[in-house]
């Protein structure tokens, strides 16, 4: 064998020995390279999870901030409604007050009309004079009437403490329960339930 051809195969080996690490090293950088990958990967899945369970909470606490705003808003629509209702209540007691007040000023002429109209009947007087008074009369019950007011029914009804003043008793005559009203000396007058002047009564006993 030459010496060149000695030479020849000498150099080539040694170049085949030096391209081995060459490939070595590239095969571990692609690995490296697809480890840094996988991490990057594994990574950005993690943060991905993290940001929708951040994001869940958040949602989950708006949702309960909206329930209790909503609460809120209901309670105070209630306070509201109800405030306007008290209000109502107010204002119609107020009304129904003061015109009880008025009326009750009022009473003594309507009590001046019926003397008048008795007197006259006892005397004898033109009827003509007696008509006028008592349509002066209807026309005062009438205006009582478009108020509210009415006359509390006392004679031959049982004594009510809420209704009838009694201001004497008498003995019970022949068919006449106790406790019964026989005789009324001043008419009593109600607007509702409210009473705005008691009927002044005898009672039997």
């Amino acid at each position: 064998m030459s010496e060149n051809r000695v030479n020849e195969e000498f150099f080539a080996d040694k170049q085949e020995s030096s391209r081995e690490p060459d490939n070595i090293t590239d095969s571990m950088e692609c690995c490296c390279s697809m480890e840094e990958e996988c991490e990057q990967q594994c990574g950005c899945e993690k943060d991905s999870e993290s940001e929708i369970e951040r994001l869940k909470e958040k949602l989950k606490e708006s949702e309960e901030k909206r329930e209790e705003y909503l609460k809120m808003a209901q309670r105070l629509q209630a306070d509201f409604e109800n405030y306007k209702r008290r209000n109502r209540n107010t204002i119609a007691e107020t009304w129904q007050k003061a015109s009880a007040e008025v009326v009750e000023v009022f009473l003594p002429v309507l009590d001046n009309l019926d003397r008048a109209i008795d007197s006259i009947a006892e005397a004898g007087a033109d009827e003509s004079i007696q008509q006028g008074i008592e349509l002066v009369r209807r026309q005062f019950l009438d205006t009582l009437e478009k108020l509210g007011v009415e006359e509390i029914e006392a004679l031959g009804k049982s004594f009510d403490p809420n209704l009838h003043n009694a201001v004497g008793q008498v003995e019970a005559k022949e068919g006449q329960e106790e406790n019964t009203v026989v005789m009324v000396h001043q008419k009593g007058y109600k607007m509702g339930d409210h009473v705005i002047r008691y009927s002044m009564v005898h009672v039997a006993r």
